[in-house]
């Protein structure tokens, strides 16, 4: 999945991949000359004791995930080479159980990892999971991770409102221990196992913050957390924050826009924010963004030799017609977040601030075998309505602004492995300026739960005032702060859908 930077995980992280689909597959053919070196080849890693069922329980698992493999990736594999990265991981495997079906799935996972970063195998455990993020419920602390190129622990992201979140963990964090465990070389399946548990049964982590090592405890919730937050700007300035895509955002997000229509009698502009919002289910994405938009295309896909696939087109538009949109982006933003932002600004509909996106644009779908388990295989590209790719290039924002505290981490192209780039949106920023340019007071009544990082609270005794400086900064493009300069520039860009 994701090596550094946004997003694979298995728990969280695998909401992050937009558009997976669950595909059944047909059963194995006999072993190939090329497959039978493996088959040969793992034997001699096997603990004592394996039983012929064993033995041919995996055998069928690795045969059937390349016939799989070589029938749906979104480039033609080389076999001989997958067969030589299989049998190269063998002597580097860090898994306790040496069984059979557990050595050639943990091959399996290492040599999908080299094809890209987020083609991975997965365990009967690991399905569980995955249906659980994209139902928008499970249990634990909270937060979406990843592995680093060195093989850490690494946030992605707290989800906002859990206790991840109100711990104070941070994206780019490491986790070196769970409950004094080591997790160096831990497989992500291990450490969503080790957070999990009882519902207020208390977890510790020890973070690695830069140079700084501590604890933090936390006890564990049912995390059934919201993914869109809303509130109202200065009395007549829509906001809605969609954190991430799954089975109820859609639901949320209506609810939300139907009460801030009801409140806001004539709006003066509607702010979408989707930073740091990984991405998700891509249904769910598109059908979010046909909120806003009456025609045309919202996200189409392709596949092997760019052979099309799959788009979706709008047809509903229900929400803020006519009202100026902004859409905030950051480096966090990342697959379905992006794909939104790119339809609303290609369909006319609004305009981009913030920092260029994380740029995944590549689409997997979950595979299960019947020898048990799954792939999650990069099966094709997303297509923007003017056939741009994200892939690699991220969303450049139309008036970019800078945060001198901005989190730095790698974005999807410097991933280990990482898909080439390709038909990149020629779009540059129309201006770049920095945040603390454009600082304003605003004021803001949430609705619903409350968004810690976008809609703070006030701040304790002591505490330092916390400042979102790009909404306050796009907060502006409809006033008279220094971004309103800009919309003489971009509004008849939009219209004419440039």
């Amino acid at each position: 999945m994701l090596r550094k930077g946004l997003l694979p995980v298995l728990f969280a992280v695998l909401i992050s991949f937009a558009g997976t689909k669950l595909v059944a597959c047909a059963g194995p053919a006999w072993p190939s000359d090329e497959e039978r070196r493996f088959l040969d080849a793992y034997r001699d890693s096997v603990t004592a004791g394996a039983t012929d069922d064993q033995f041919a329980h995996a055998d069928k698992l690795y045969v059937e995930a390349l016939q799989v493999l070589s029938e749906t990736y979104v480039e033609k594999i080389d076999r001989a080479a997958f067969v030589e990265n299989s049998i190269a991981s063998l002597n580097g495997l860090e898994i306790e159980d040496m069984s059979p079906i557990n050595i050639v799935g943990a091959a399996l996972d290492d040599s999908l990892h080299t094809l890209d970063p987020h083609s991975a195998y997965m365990t009967d455990d690991m399905f569980r999971r995955l249906q659980e993020s994209t139902e928008g419920s499970f249990a634990g602390v909270g937060i979406v991770i990843s592995l680093d190129d060195e093989k850490h622990i690494r946030i992605v992201s707290p989800i906002d409102d859990t206790p991840a979140a109100r711990a104070g963990l941070r994206p780019d964090d490491r986790i070196t221990h769970i409950d004094g465990h080591q997790m160096k070389g831990e497989p992500i399946s291990e450490a969503v196992r080790l957070m999990r548990g009882r519902v207020g049964d208390p977890v510790t982590l020890t973070i690695l913050r830069v140079d700084n090592s501590f604890d933090v405890t936390v006890k564990r919730a049912r995390i059934e957390v919201p993914s869109v937050t809303a509130g109202i700007i200065d009395q007549d300035i829509g906001y809605i924050r969609v954190s991430r895509f799954d089975a109820t955002t859609l639901d949320q997000t209506q609810e939300y826009l139907s009460e801030l229509e009801s409140r806001i009698v004539t709006p003066r502009g509607i702010i979408v924010d989707l930073r740091r919002n990984p991405g998700g289910l891509l249904d769910s994405a598109a059908d979010i963004a046909d909120q806003f938009l009456t025609s045309g295309l919202i996200v189409a896909t392709e596949g092997r030799g760019e052979r099309k696939m799959r788009s979706y087109e709008a047809d509903r538009s229900d929400y803020f017609d006519l009202v100026p949109m902004a859409i905030l982006l950051d480096r966090g933003s990342a697959s379905g977040a992006e794909l939104m932002a790119a339809a609303l600004r290609e369909n006319g509909r609004g305009v981009i601030i913030g920092e260029r996106s994380f740029g995944k644009g590549s689409m997997q779908r979950i595979m299960p075998l019947t020898s048990g388990g799954g792939l999650k295989i990069t099966t094709g590209y997303y297509t923007t309505p003017e056939n741009h790719i994200v892939q690699g290039h991220g969303v450049v924002p139309d008036i970019e602004v800078n945060r001198a505290d901005a989190e730095e981490f790698e974005r999807e192209i410097d991933l280990e492995h990482a898909l080439p780039s390709r038909r990149r949106d020629p779009r540059q920023s129309l201006a770049s300026l920095d945040a603390t340019t454009c600082e304003q007071d605003i004021e803001i009544e949430r609705l619903g739960k409350s968004n810690r990082e976008n809609l703070e609270e006030k701040p304790e005794d002591g505490e330092e005032v916390y400042r979102d400086s790009v909404l306050e900064c796009a907060v502006g493009y409809f006033a008279d702060g220094p971004l309103a300069t800009y919309r003489n520039q971009v509004e008849p860009l939009l219209r004419a859908g440039l």
